[in-house]
C-alpha cells in the first residue's frame, strides 16, 4: 500500500473515486432518459438529459483537479502517466452517456415497439459493467486485492460480449426488416451510441489492469 501513503496520493484517489461516482450516476440518468424516452415521455427524457449533462460537466472538473495534482507531483512519475490515462478514459464514459442522451433528445429516433425493449436491455446490461468498474476502482484505490480486481474486470469483459452479440443480432433484424434504409441507418446510429458507453467501460477497464500490473510487486 506504500503507493497510497502520501497525503497527495490520498487526495488523488478519493478525487478517482468521487469521479467515478459521478461516472455511474451518468449512466443510471440515461438509463431513466432512454426509459422515458421509449415511454414517448419527452419532457420526463428531457429532464434526465440534463441531468445526465450536468454530472458530465462535474466529471469534467474532477478530472481537471486530478490532473492539476499529478502536475504539482502526486505519485511517481512512472505511474502518471497510466493515472492520467486511466482517468481520461474514465471521463470518456460520461462524455459518451451525455452524447447518447443529446443524440436521442436531438434526433428524436422513432424506435419500432418491438425493439424498444432491446434497445433498453443493452442500457440495463451497460449498469451492472459500471458498477463493477465501481467496485474494482474503490478496491484498487484502498485494499488493491488483486483477484478481486481481476474477477471484476474480467465480469466486464463478459458482460460486453453479450452486449456486442446482441449488437450484432439487433443491426440484423433492423437491415432485414421493411423499415426504409434511411430509418436503418438512424437506427444503426443510436444504437452505435448506446453501445459506446459499454465499450468505453471495458476499455477503461482495461487500462485499470495496466495499472494493477503496474503496482504489481
Amino acid at each position: 500500500m506504500g503507493l497510497f501513503k502520501k497525503g497527495k496520493e490520498q487526495e488523488v484517489a478519493g478525487m478517482i473515486i468521487d469521479l467515478l461516482n459521478k461516472v455511474h450516476e451518468c449512466i443510471e440518468q440515461t438509463q431513466k432518459t432512454m426509459i422515458d424516452y421509449l415511454k414517448g415521455e419527452i419532457e420526463e427524457a428531457k429532464s434526465c438529459a440534463l441531468k445526465t449533462d450536468h454530472l458530465e460537466t462535474e466529471t469534467d472538473h474532477i478530472r481537471r483537479m486530478i490532473v492539476d495534482a499529478l502536475y504539482r507531483g502526486a505519485f511517481l512519475p512512472i505511474f502518471r502517466v497510466e493515472i492520467h490515462n486511466f482517468v481520461e478514459k474514465m471521463d470518456l464514459i460520461a462524455d459518451n452517456a451525455e452524447i447518447c442522451c443529446d443524440f436521442f433528445l436531438g434526433q428524436r429516433p422513432e424506435v419500432p415497439e418491438e425493439l424498444k425493449g432491446r434497445f433498453l436491455k443493452i442500457i440495463d446490461d451497460t449498469l451492472p459493467m459500471s458498477r463493477c468498474l465501481k467496485e474494482a476502482t474503490e478496491d484498487f484505490f484502498t485494499k488493491r486485492e488483486h483477484e478481486f480486481i481481476r474477477k471484476r474486470v474480467t465480469e466486464i469483459g463478459i458482460s460486453e460480449s453479450v452486449i456486442d452479440d446482441d449488437e450484432w443480432k439487433l443491426t440484423r433484424d433492423i437491415f432485414t426488416s421493411d423499415l426504409s434504409l434511411a430509418e436503418k441507418m438512424h437506427l444503426k446510429r443510436c444504437l452505435e451510441k448506446l453501445t459506446s458507453i459499454s465499450d468505453q467501460i471495458e476499455d477503461t477497464s482495461d487500462w485499470l489492469d495496466v495499472l494493477l500490473i503496474s503496482t504489481k510487486v
